[in-house]
């Protein structure tokens, strides 16, 4: 049909542009998966054009395709991405991942009840999660900001089993499958859901054995343990986040094993905007800081920040720690006994005088600071992170200055001196 002929000739050229959309979206997602610390298998591909022209000439049985602009309209996998994780349960860490890099056009999951298949299952077939997404606005990425690409999230089994389905099944080159054939399809099928079960059992078995090691030793490890040491329900609630950093802070210290880190577990504050993984890194910062002073040099280096730059890092966040160490003092007594961790809300600041409204504003910029240092991002000049430092500490001075505890007051006041 010209229709098809001209939308294949017209793709053919266009080609490039899909496997390159398909590869930056993969890239953005392997990136975070790293940070994470999520086991997958990550592919990508523009569909090939003459399995395309195939799909096409079944399809428009239906939809009696008018015009090129129909079918672009109608495919929207033209740039497909396959994520294949190691453990199930971790869709819907992939489901916050995609939530944060893309923009989401529309979700699907499956199994889909309007589905109906061509043979009466004993199982419940293709579990999977599908996303359509455009990509967020970025320099380099601006010519692809207007289509779409299709992600597919499922278990390493449950792809390589949905793929000989839809070549058999959908795509029959051979003719229909016999019913008997059917059933042995439908019989895998109910192998890979027992094996989905199966790993889900050795992501625990692993947790259970790195609880009894007493020690973490990559990230990996860590965001394992935390999916198990967390209440599901709570992340639902409440973003994972990035593992990489906490881990590699741990590796800093030196000094934690699992049985003190289900302390700090137990005090995530759901309620809070701040992921687990920064709050507990947030944690940890404070609590060392009082038990030596961390290398936090080191943490920085580890990240592949410059010698020069990992010091003024260093300076910047020891003086932020202070100043949440004398922003605590100023918690209510309720607040205090819920036992949770407590981001401070330097709201509290400006409510009770010790700051004012624009200097309020300027600690909510230091924030800012702060959260791209603590993750490696490079983005603050020499000069720039100087006169932010300057700024944090006569902030931090002024708010030490105001803690009701002598002792408190004088101690914070040394750690200011000390940095």
């Amino acid at each position: 049909m010209k229709v098809i002929d001209d939308f294949i000739k017209q793709y053919n050229k266009e080609f490039d542009y899909y496997q390159k959309l398909s590869q930056i979206v993969a890239s953005k997602i392997e990136d975070q998966l790293f940070k994470r610390g999520i086991k997958a298998i990550v592919t990508h591909r523009a569909k090939r054009p003459d399995r395309l022209k195939d799909k096409l000439t079944k399809r428009n049985e239906e939809k009696q395709y008018k015009t090129v602009d129909d079918i672009f309209k109608d495919i929207v996998d033209l740039a497909g991405i396959r994520v294949s994780l190691y453990f199930p349960s971790e869709r819907e860490i992939i489901d916050e991942i995609v939530n944060e890099l893309f923009i989401i056009d529309k979700k699907k999951e499956f199994p889909s009840a309007a589905h109906t298949p061509k043979y009466t299952k004993r199982f419940s077939g293709y579990w999977a999660t599908h996303y359509r997404v455009k990509l967020m606005e970025e320099n380099l990425t601006k010519r692809y900001l207007d289509t779409l690409a299709e992600i597919q999230v499922a278990s390493v089994l449950m792809h390589a089993w949905s793929e000989v389905e839809h070549d058999l099944v959908y795509k029959p080159f051979s003719g229909d499958l016999s019913k008997e054939e059917l059933a042995i399809l439908d019989e895998i099928n109910g192998l890979v859901l027992s094996g989905e079960i199966a790993l889900e059992r050795l992501q625990s078995a692993m947790a259970e054995r790195t609880k009894k090691r007493n020690d973490i030793t990559d990230k990996y490890e860590l965001t394992n343990f935390l999916l198990n040491s967390i209440d599901k329900n709570y992340l639902n609630k409440i973003k994972l986040g990035d593992t990489y950093l906490l881990n590699n802070y741990l590796n800093t210290i030196k000094k934690l094993d699992t049985r003190d880190f289900n302390k700090y577990i137990n005090l995530i504050n759901i309620e809070s905007k701040e992921s687990v993984t920064d709050q507990l890194l947030n944690m940890l910062l404070v609590e060392f800081y009082d038990e030596g002073n961390p290398n936090l040099k080191n943490y920085f280096k580890n990240l592949h920040v410059s010698e020069k730059k990992a010091s003024g890092f260093e300076s910047f966040v020891k003086c932020w720690v202070v100043l949440e160490k004398a922003a605590r003092e100023f918690l209510t007594e309720e607040e205090v006994r819920s036992r949770k961790y407590m981001i401070p809300d330097f709201r509290i600041l400006k409510e009770k005088k010790i700051l004012t409204v624009a200097e309020t504003s300027q600690l909510s910029q230091m924030r800012q600071v702060r959260n791209y240092l603590l993750h490696g991002i490079e983005t603050p000049s020499e000069s720039y992170l100087n006169d932010s430092f300057q700024i944090l500490k006569s902030l931090t001075e002024k708010v030490v200055d105001k803690v009701p505890s002598k002792a408190t007051k004088d101690k914070l006041k040394k750690e200011l001196t000390d940095i």
